[in-house]
């Protein structure tokens, strides 16, 4: 019974990891110039790493002790506020444009906390 729970726990890390590197291969590349469409693009695209996130997270929150669970979270929670902090749009100085680079920052700060959490234990 050990031996398949420890088949079972490879084979979804495996998944994930091989669903992580496909995910990073996709990039957005809006078909129009119009500024709803290239930001729902980006928009788009950071959902799908949050969802990634959100359950490589719980998968491994549920997985660990109290003391670590709880150093986790307050890591994550961490890690909004800087996430939050950092990635703001500024349309006063660099126009509307800038929620195009604010959306790019949530992406690659999601992109690099996914990486982290991987490598968690």
């Amino acid at each position: 019974m050990i031996v398949f729970n420890k088949k079972i726990l490879i084979f979804i890390l495996l998944l994930i990891s091989s669903i992580t590197c496909f995910a990073y291969s996709q990039k957005c590349v809006p078909d129009s110039v119009i500024f709803n469409d290239i930001l729902g693009c980006y928009i788009n695209e950071y959902n799908k790493y949050d969802k990634n996130l959100n359950e490589l997270y719980a998968y491994k929150i549920s997985k660990l002790s109290k003391i670590k669970k709880n150093k986790l979270k307050n890591s994550q929670r961490e890690w909004i506020k800087l996430k939050e902090s950092i990635c703001v749009a500024d349309e006063k100085n660099y126009g509307r444009e800038s929620h195009f680079d604010a959306m790019q920052c949530q992406i690659d700060m999601t992109k690099e906390r996914i990486l982290f959490l991987e490598k968690y234990n």
